[in-house]
């Protein structure tokens, strides 16, 4: 570095005419010492530096704007600048010390929170590139901040009025309206804090399923810390043996430490499902199963009117003989649109008296004493029809209640889509419907069929391309509304006749393609002491001693279909059973109701009120089950499908990881051995050896269907001491306790 000339300074100044004047500075802000303290700071334009020269070996304080030099140089030697620097960090240390003793003794109405980078970073961790934040000290700290929100909020706002011109009515009441809100809101949230935690969040209001909804805490700690790991919201259990399996859908707290080779693993949770499994068998799946009464099938089976219902026992009571006259050539089946379809979806009106000769509804009048279905049945289709305005969907609202009907009690409004036929099976003798899914309870569920009785044709409901686009020059290429019979509406209302028309005969067995090869079905009574018996302790003397099999009609038959009960389930495809669903139906409506109570009881009043469980088919599930005393009849067999290297584990969007496969005691490997659909909970068996061994397989997963129903208390700790690679010592401890939904607890049934 070259060494800086000292010139004269030739240029004179003129007298300060301040009355108090401002003297600039004539050497370095370090040395200089007759600096007024009042005087207005350097600006940010000025560059101050120190620098070394080797020659002389002194140091310079260099101040520069730009390139050129400011102010002359001060040169010190290396004594002096040691001295400075003694001083300045002195300086420093008795300021900072000065400023800790105010912040103890002053009072803040709000204190602040100052974060420094070294605490942040050492519990959070530091990250490449985060953003940097200038505090007012003019030091960087980096906040290590990310976070990336996504999503929508939709907001539906309205009015929704009507006018009634119906004379009948008071002038105030003819007129009614109001605001008509609705929010909707969907988002996922990736949040991070340093290299450590993350907060993966995401929630959606029309989720079908809450456990869809999710919401973690994600800590990670290093390598040489002791906490290893904390987890808090969604979590899973992991377990390395066989005899405790792991857990999926977890909701709580779990944490890992480590000190030296001994890990220490802790969890407290809600457990949001329930362990099952399922055997696969010489290449069909086979497996045990147990119902409870009120297992059946909700929002799923339905019969088409209530002619089919009237009639639902005559027609089964002499299978393989079906004692109908009806057969049903042609059916539209059509649900509320909550897919999003395009095609096969418009406006329609499903009306509960639509068909019936006994209308409900007495603004609705019989027209004919034939109790078979029709659209002349009642007055109803012919009011419908009369006007081409009720076709319009923004009229057909006002007109049904001019006429007295009600929405949901009466009809239903509102889009939908054509199912496929493969979304459903219908019997076209008896009468009934099953949907290959459970219908959400807000859900409408409306039909047109065609039906032939004695070489007539009878229509209920309009098929979809009998009532094409509109074409009024006004309203050209609407589609008009669409008039079918209602089967169900968006609230279970049970003193409606419609309720009547969900079947609540038909089970479940969870097996995907039933086969009548090991089918065995055995309905048993169990008495209060925990015994299980095939007959009614006490019935009347007709039946006296018979099984429940032959009392309720499911064992008249022998295996060569002659009429000789022989002890087994009869087997009638399409009827008792419906194979491809792995269902079955029994041929009575209410079989421990008011049709127990035919067959077993009549004539015995105080043993009907003993035995008959009529709650379960005029009350609604959640209310039924209350009733503890009387649901002592359980279904108990084996079934096995119908063969192949698929099962089916009768349960759908099962948790990611959830599934354990096994054969043989050895697990197979996921995406090697087996595939799994979560959606549709289907597993099946890629490795061809497995099957042609005959080797067992066992299915272990977990099933949400009671999730937010079923309370299950989880605790889990895991003591891991790794010794070297290859040794290493385990020892895990789970407590499951369970809450009931009721107070009463079924026998058999009783919490963990």
């Amino acid at each position: 570095m070259a060494s800086f000339a000292q010139t004269k300074d030739t240029i004179s100044a003129k007298k300060d005419s301040l009355r108090f004047p401002i003297s600039d500075r004539r050497g370095d802000r370090f040395t200089y010492q007759n600096r007024n303290p009042f005087d207005i700071k350097d600006t940010s334009f000025i560059k101050q530096k120190i620098e070394y020269d080797p020659k002389t070996n002194s140091y310079f304080i260099v101040e520069k704007i730009g390139n050129t030099i400011y102010r002359k140089p001060t040169s010190l030697t290396f004594e002096e600048y040691y001295a400075l620097q003694n001083k300045l960090n002195e300086d420093a240390y008795f300021k900072e010390r000065a400023n800790a003793l105010t912040l103890l003794n002053q009072k803040q109405k709000a204190p602040k929170l100052n974060v420094y980078n070294s605490l942040f970073d050492r519990i959070f961790g530091a990250k490449d590139g985060a953003k940097q934040d200038t505090g007012k000290n003019g030091k960087k700290n980096a906040l290590n901040i990310d976070i990336k929100p996504q999503g929508s909020v939709d907001i539906m706002a309205g009015y929704q009025g009507q006018k009634t011109l119906n004379p009948t009515l008071p002038e105030a009441a003819r007129k009614n309206g109001g605001f008509d809100f609705n929010m909707n809101t969907n988002f996922n949230v990736n949040a991070n804090i340093g290299d450590k935690l993350k907060l993966p969040i995401s929630y959606n209001t029309l989720a079908n399923f809450d456990y869809l909804n999710q919401l973690k805490l994600d800590y990670k700690g290093k390598d040489d810390e002791i906490i290893k790991s904390i987890e808090a919201g969604n979590m899973s259990w992991q377990s390395k043996g066989t005899l405790i399996p792991s857990s999926q859908n977890l909701f709580g707290l779990k944490t890992q430490l480590q000190f030296g080779k001994l890990f220490l693993t802790g969890a407290i949770a809600t457990q949001r499902s329930q362990r099952q499994s399922q055997t696969l068998k010489g290449g069909a799946s086979s497996t045990t199963f147990q119902k409870k009464l009120d297992d059946y099938e909700e929002n799923r089976h339905f019969l088409m009117g209530q002619y089919f219902r009237n009639n639902f026992n005559t027609t089964m009571a002499k299978l393989p003989f079906v004692n109908s006259q009806v057969q049903v050539q042609r059916i539209e089946v059509w649900v509320t649109n909550r897919t999003g379809a395009t095609t096969d979806a418009r406006d329609i009106v499903g009306l509960m008296d639509l068909g019936e000769n006994q209308p409900y509804n007495p603004a609705n009048q019989s027209l004919t004493t034939n109790t078979l279905p029709a659209n002349g049945a009642n007055n109803l289709y012919s009011f419908l029809t009369s006007d081409p305005n009720n076709r319009n969907p923004s009229q057909i609202n006002s007109r049904l209640l001019a006429r007295g009907l009600t929405p949901v009690n009466d009809y239903e409004k509102t889009f939908a889509r054509k199912l496929n036929t493969n979304e459903y099976f219908f019997n076209p003798q008896a009468g009934f419907l099953s949907l290959s899914g459970q219908l959400q309870p807000d859900e409408v569920l409306a039909v047109a069929y065609q039906y032939t009785n004695n070489g007539r044709v009878y229509q209920v409901g309009e098929f979809s391309q009998d009532v094409a686009l509109d074409t009024n020059k006004n309203t050209s290429g609407v589609q008009k509304v669409l008039f079918l019979k209602l089967l169900k509406a968006t609230s279970a209302r049970t003193i409606l006749p419609i309720w009547k028309l969900m079947m609540k005969n038909v089970y479940s067995l969870d097996v995907f393609g039933l086969s009548k090869d090991g089918f065995q079905l055995n309905v048993l009574y169990q008495e209060p002491s925990g015994g299980l018996k095939r007959y009614l302790p006490e019935a009347a003397p007709s039946v006296d001693g018979k099984s429940l099999l032959n009392v309720l009609g499911l064992d008249r038959l022998n295996s060569r279909n002659d009429p000789q009960p022989d002890g087994i389930y009869d087997y009638v495809e399409g009827f008792t059973v419906l194979s491809q669903q792995g269902k079955i139906v029994f041929p009575v409506l209410e079989p421990f109701g008011s049709d127990l109570a035919r067959l077993a009881f009549t004539g015995f009043p105080a043993l009907q009120q003993k035995y008959v469980y009529q709650q379960l088919y005029d009350s609604i599930k959640a209310i039924a089950q209350t009733y503890a005393n009387l649901d002592r009849f359980v279904m108990q067999g084996q079934a096995k499908g119908s063969g192949g290297s698929e099962i089916y584990l009768g349960a759908s969007n099962i948790p990611q990881g959830s599934v354990k496969v096994s054969a043989g005691g050895q697990n197979l490997i996921e995406g090697v051995d087996f595939s799994i659909d979560y959606n549709l909970g289907t597993v099946r068996i890629l490795n061809q050896a497995i099957l042609n061994s005959g080797v067992p397989v066992n299915v272990s997963y977990e099933n949400n269907a009671q999730f937010g129903l079923q309370q299950r208390g989880f605790l889990g700790l895991r003591a891991e001491y790794i010794a070297n690679k290859k040794l290493q010592f385990g020892a895990s401890m789970v407590r499951l306790n369970e809450r009931p939904f009721f107070t009463k607890v079924n026998i058999g049934e009783d919490p963990i």
